[in-house]
Formats: C-alpha cells, sequence, structure tokens
C-alpha cells in the first residue's frame, strides 16, 4: 500500500518531496469540534476514510473523541480553510492556508465559515448530533457506490492520486532494508507498501522471489515498467494490507513492511495481515519514523499533510510480537536514518524492529 512521508504500505527514501500536497478521502471535516469529532469516529466506524482539519481548535491527543476517530484511521490535522470550489467530478476541495488541499466526494462543516464557502452547494453543515448526521452522509455514499456497483477505497484514491504525478522517491532501497537482510539467505519476499520499487526491485536482484504489494496501481504500473527495464523478475499485487486476507498466509521467509501508511483500525487487522504473512523461520522487518521527532516538529508548529498518530508504528507490530511465545526480537531500537537519505532534514531517526518466527510456529 503506498503506505507522514509514508507510501500505503508507500515510503522509500525519496527526491525532493513537493512542498505541498492534494490529499483524497471519502470525507472530510472542516472543525475538529465535538459534533465533528463525533462524525469523523462514526464515518471511519463505517469504513470510510476521513480527514478532519482542526480550524484553530486545540487538539487534545489524549481526549476520548480524538482518540476515536484515529482508531478508526481518521486523520486530523491542523490548518485553516482559505477557499473551497468544487473539481471537475463533482468533488469538493478544500485549500488550507498551509498551501495543502483536500479533496473529498463529502465535506461537512463543523465550524464556522465565510459566507462566500458556506453557500458552495455540497457543503453540509453539520446540524445537532454528528454522530447521526454522520450516518446519513455515509449512507449515501452507500447508495452513490451501490449505482456505481463499485466501493472506491478512498485511502486508494489518494495513493493513486499522488502516483499519478512525478516520481516520488530516489529509487534507491532503504538503508535499513539493506543493513537488516544482507545476511539473509534468499527466499520468498513480501515488500509491504512498495511504493515505487526500490526496495522490491533490490530484493530481486539479490535473488528473492519478491511479490511488490502496493494499494495504488500507478505504483505498481512503475515498478514493472522498471523491472521490465532492468530484467528483473518480480510480482505485483494490489492489495490494501487493512482488507481481509490480503496476503498469502505463512508464505514468505522476509516480510518487510519499510514507511508503510496503513491506518489504524480498532482490529488491527493491518498488523495482522503483515504478520500472518510471515512463513514459520521467516523474518519480519518493519522500520518507521520517530513518533517523537514528529510530534514535536508539530508542536513548534509545522502543519503536516498526513496525521501520523491515524497510523499504524513500529510498537503496533512489537506489542504483538513481544506477546506472542513464536516470535523473537531480533532488534528493536532507534536508530540515525543511514546517510543519503532525502528526507533527513526533517526525519532524522527511525524506529527498526527486525523479529524471527518460529519454524514450530502453527497459524
Amino acid at each position: 500500500m503506498a503506505e507522514h512521508d509514508h507510501r500505503h504500505g508507500h515510503a522509500h527514501t525519496h527526491a525532493t518531496a513537493p512542498p505541498t500536497l492534494e490529499r483524497h478521502c471519502d470525507v472530510a471535516v472542516i472543525g475538529a469540534s465535538a459534533a465533528g469529532l463525533a462524525a469523523a469516529a462514526q464515518l471511519g466506524l463505517q469504513r470510510r476514510s476521513v480527514i478532519v482539519v482542526a480550524a484553530g481548535e486545540p487538539i487534545d491527543s489524549a481526549a476520548a473523541d480524538v482518540a476515536e476517530v484515529r482508531a478508526h484511521g481518521g486523520e486530523i490535522l491542523v490548518g485553516f480553510v482559505q477557499r473551497v470550489t468544487r473539481t471537475e467530478d463533482r468533488r469538493i476541495r478544500a485549500e488550507l492556508a498551509s498551501g495543502h488541499a483536500i479533496v473529498g466526494r463529502r465535506m461537512l462543516a463543523a465550524t464556522a465559515l465565510g459566507d462566500e464557502v458556506e453557500d458552495l452547494a455540497g457543503l453540509e453543515p453539520i446540524d445537532g448530533d454528528g454522530g447521526r448526521f454522520a450516518t446519513a452522509v455515509g449512507d449515501s455514499l452507500d447508495r452513490e457506490d451501490r449505482d456505481t456497483e463499485a466501493r472506491p477505497s478512498g485511502n486508494r484514491a489518494d495513493w493513486e492520486h499522488r502516483y499519478s504525478g512525478d516520481q516520488l522517491w530516489s529509487g534507491n532501497p532503504n538503508g535499513t532494508l539493506v543493513r537488516e537482510v544482507s545476511d539473509l539467505p534468499p527466499g520468498r519476499a513480501l515488500d509491504v507498501g512498495a511504493g515505487e520499487g526500490g526496495d522490491a526491485l533490490w530484493l530481486a536482484e539479490q535473488g528473492w522471489t519478491v511479490i511488490a504489494s502496493d494499494i495504488s496501481q500507478h505504483a505498481l504500473d512503475r515498478i514493472e515498467t522498471e523491472a521490465a527495464r532492468r530484467g528483473l523478475q518480480l510480482e505485483c499485487q494490489l492489495a490494501d494490507a487493512n482488507a481481509d486476507d490480503p496476503f498469502v498466509a505463512a508464505a514468505f521467509d522476509l516480510v518487510s513492511a519499510q514507511y508503510a501508511s496503513i491506518p489504524r483500525t480498532p482490529d488491527s487487522r493491518g498488523v495482522r495481515n503483515v504478520l500472518r504473512a510471515v512463513a514459520p523461520g521467516g523474518t519480519l522487518l518493519v522500520v518507521g519514523h520517530d513518533l517523537d521527532a514528529m510530534r514535536k516538529a508539530i508542536d513548534d508548529g509545522a502543519a503536516p499533510a498526513f496525521d501520523p498518530m491515524a497510523y499504524v508504528h513500529v510498537e503496533d507490530f512489537a506489542t504483538v510480537v513481544a506477546d506472542s511465545p513464536d516470535w523473537d526480537i531480533e532488534v528493536h531500537e532507534k536508530r540515525p536514518r543511514p546517510p543519503g537519505a532525502a528526507s533527513a532534514s526533517h526525519h532524522i531517526e527511525d524506529v527498526v524492529l527486525r523479529a524471527r518466527l518460529s519454524r514450530a510456529a502453527r497459524y
């Protein structure tokens, strides 16, 4: 998944990143009032992708309503809406003062906006109970999906948009992957959130039989093109790490998730799906950004286009692995990002988890 500077279930040491991003979701909620957060939580419960723009409201990460939104993968961004317009495909686009933009199939207003904004057709003020209002919005999306015989993933739309433009990442393998995997004998490998394929292509060059998995078909198309150019054989798999059984169980000698952007779910589906893919005797390698540094950047006034607290972290995997007698943790530490990473100026430390599943493990 191109799975923050994340891939879903994406990210590689990247080429120079654009200063601003356009995010896509099912529903954008403008305002982090109690009603707005209740609406976002209810939509997340309905498996809709949601981005809340906290228009100046203070965000208490420990508050129950904030935690509930993030537990369902809903993001809360800090920013001010400057302009709202309709796109050509009838979605609603909110431009933020930070330069970022949010595009939603629906957009709910949970705070007062300017008259010229509030008059826009399709921008729906939350009236009364936010959860009940959101249920009606979710039902309207369901009807729309039934009419078109599709249930488009808001998360997939987000990453398809990101991979529809210029190359995002450097094309090089992540340094931590190279360091941690070089001593392993080649076997079957699953790259979760393969992005543009820097890791998957490197593994194939080392003799691994690789499945590169991502939520974005555009990303996978880039991998296939580059693999053909290099004369490499690998398989590309369009998959959402939070789907039901997205990966073959107990099939891979190495499962790698490098900066994978997997939205949270209350039942930790993404974590369980990734762990289940490791074969007995196989290795799990999960690498993510140091959250302390990311939180500090936000506290210092940064306005990121992603909410890191809405995504699965390395510690989520470490907790499950540590609680199981079937796993042996070989590495679990914070360390400096390897030299040469283009993102080192704003993400300077990583958290690394490497664990091995017992050969006697049974699923």
